[in-house]
């Protein structure tokens, strides 16, 4: 069985100029689920009482530990990135709910589903059929040529530390584009991130 949490990090409205998918793959996700009870564990006096890891409001210092120690699991990391200079090639960018699914959708392109798989997204949608049509787009758009089946979830963060760990990932892609800043997405081994919307 394998596991993919998905987050995204940046803004579709005019706030920032890039927008990020990231997520994590992986066939283990109790290394994850281990890495981030280590890292509350060996960081209780900096972290505090706070209810998740992110990567806006954690420390620098922390988070690197962290992806260095992310290089030693079963993990890899696929992400997209759209520079929103481009966003006028998107059908349907004016509609933010469908701009979502349809960027998600690249992200689905450069996934590859080898088994079983259970995806686990942060939740944003409420609706019923926002969520259903986000699923029906998704899946549809992912390689899997031999139909293994896919469940799709919609959760809190706060619940996963796979999602968790896939917010701490898009928003080190999303550093590396915003602020010009790689120091943390370098880090990361196993990684394919891809430009869409470029051409």
């Amino acid at each position: 069985m394998d596991y993919i949490y998905i987050d995204e990090s940046g803004e579709l409205a005019k706030q920032t100029d890039y927008f990020v998918f990231g997520a994590i793959i992986t066939n283990a996700p109790k290394e994850i689920d281990n890495l981030i009870k280590k890292t509350r564990k060996n960081y209780k006096k900096q972290l505090g009482n706070i209810s998740e890891i992110k990567g806006y409001t954690t420390d620098d210092y922390i988070l690197k530990k962290i992806l260095k120690k992310l290089n030693n699991t079963d993990c890899r990391v696929v992400g997209i990135i759209l520079d929103k200079k481009n966003i006028y090639k998107v059908r349907h960018s004016y509609d933010y709910n469908i701009l979502y699914d349809t960027l998600a959708s690249k992200l689905a392109q450069e996934i590859s589903i080898n088994n079983s798989t259970s995806i686990i997204v942060d939740k944003c949608k409420n609706k019923k059929e926002e969520i259903n049509n986000f699923n029906k787009q998704f899946t549809s758009n992912l390689n899997n040529s031999k139909n293994h089946s896919v469940d799709i979830k919609h959760a809190n963060s706060i619940h996963y530390s796979g999602l968790q760990m896939a917010d701490i990932m898009a928003w080190s892609i999303f550093q590396s584009v915003e602020r010009d800043n790689s120091e943390f997405i370098d880090l990361i081994q196993n990684k394919t991130i891809k430009r869409v919307y470029e051409e």
